[in-house]
């Protein structure tokens, strides 16, 4: 038997255990077993089913702002271009930069006939600083002495400041003019007539009859009105070739067909030759219009001979005695060798014209105008002399010589 003492000893130990589970947060039932464990749940995967985390979107860079600096600010007081005919043109440029120039650029050009504009750019010295005093001389024989009487030339300046700003003055435009002389102007359809003095009805005497002159040449071309014909009339030879920095002595009337531009002295005494001369060096320039391109290089002989049938279709009594001559003695020129330069030697190139003709009217007794309009179509396409020749005629240089040799009288 549990005495008295005993029990009070096991109620107070009682006591003490709760205590110490109450304190602890500990429940004084009987401990529970824990749950069996489950199988994993079966998922069925579904097309639509979103992923379980969207993915990143990448960052958006920020854009980069570029601002083209401000013109640089300049001011302009002299900008001019000035003609001492026919050596140079004397471009100046004066005025002030805000800030200091970095680099100063001529831009100049002219109204040559081109594929593609040419752009010539040039950087005169200048003193560094905000003052702006410089000049450029364009020498004409620096760069071929090419330049005719009435060719449109074009200049602009390119200024740089310190803060890379730039300034691009406007386009100027002048005329390569030959000063020496007070101009008038007769304008007709084909051509504007430039001339000087009290020579109007002489320049009417002279376009009386070139029409009919220009119609035997029937290479259907039309020049658009932007490179109308420009016609310089001078009183006599020696003035026209005071007009050109590098002439031929035997030189009477020019063509530059690059500019659509004719020189030709007329006076009282020499008429009706200007009257042919004009209708030859107007054919030149129809001639350039008809095979205008990239390549537009034809024989000599033939862009000659073209010219010298607009004057006369047929040989005249001196033209038949130089190749009678010629032929005698054995001193004819081949074709091909009159299908680059003709020589300096005045003879020589008078008969050098009279064969062209001769070659010219050949072709075209032969084989008509339609074939030799053919021919300059396929020039204007890059074809070679001999190559072009051959698809037209079936003849090259060397064929075509001996069988005109063999058309001319015995």
């Amino acid at each position: 038997m549990m005495t008295k003492l005993g029990l009070i000893r096991s109620a107070a130990a009682v006591i003490l255990a709760v205590a110490v589970l109450i304190a602890t947060g500990c429940s004084a039932s009987a401990p529970v077993a824990p749950p069996s464990p489950l199988p994993p749940p079966t998922v069925v995967p579904s097309p639509t089913t979103p992923p379980s985390k969207a993915p990143e979107t990448p960052p958006v860079p920020t854009p980069q702002v570029r601002t083209k600096p401000a013109p640089a600010e300049v001011s302009l007081t002299v900008n001019r271009a000035t003609i001492e005919f026919p050596a140079r043109i004397i471009f100046s440029l004066e005025g002030t930069s805000v800030k200091p120039v970095k680099s100063l650029t001529l831009e100049y050009g002219t109204d040559k006939r081109s594929i593609i504009e040419e752009v010539t750019r040039v950087e005169p010295a200048f003193a560094p600083g905000s003052a702006i005093n410089t000049r450029y001389t364009w020498e004409m024989k620096k760069s071929g002495g090419a330049l005719p009487p009435g060719a449109t030339v074009w200049w602009r300046w390119r200024i740089t400041d310190d803060l890379n700003r730039e300034f691009l003055s406007p386009r100027n435009v002048t005329t390569f003019v030959d000063t020496r002389f007070q101009w008038q102007i007769k304008q007709l359809d084909l051509l504007d007539i430039y001339w000087q003095g009290d020579n109007a009805s002489l320049v009417n005497d002279l376009t009386s009859g070139l029409e009919a002159m220009l119609s035997r040449v029937r290479l259907g071309v039309n020049v658009p009105s932007e490179r109308k014909i420009k016609v310089f009339i001078y009183p006599n030879v020696e003035q026209l070739k005071a007009a050109m920095l590098f002439p031929q002595d035997w030189t009477g009337a020019v063509a530059f067909s690059q500019y659509n531009i004719v020189l030709v002295p007329v006076n009282a005494s020499n008429l009706s030759w200007a009257q042919g001369a004009l209708a030859h060096e107007i054919t030149h320039l129809l001639v350039g219009e008809a095979v205008f391109g990239p390549f537009d290089d034809i024989p000599v002989w033939l862009n000659e001979g073209l010219a010298e049938y607009a004057e006369e279709n047929n040989l005249t009594v001196g033209e038949k005695n130089l190749i009678d001559s010629a032929m005698r003695e054995n001193r004819l020129i081949s074709v091909r060798s009159l299908s680059s330069n003709f020589p300096t030697d005045s003879q020589q190139a008078y008969l050098s014209y009279a064969e062209s003709k001769s070659i010219v009217i050949y072709l075209i007794n032969r084989f008509g105008w339609e074939k030799m309009r053919e021919l300059l179509a396929v020039f204007k396409d890059g074809a070679t002399y001999d190559s072009a020749l051959k698809k037209v005629f079936g003849l090259d240089s060397a064929a075509l010589d001996k069988q005109w040799r063999d058309s001319l009288p015995a």
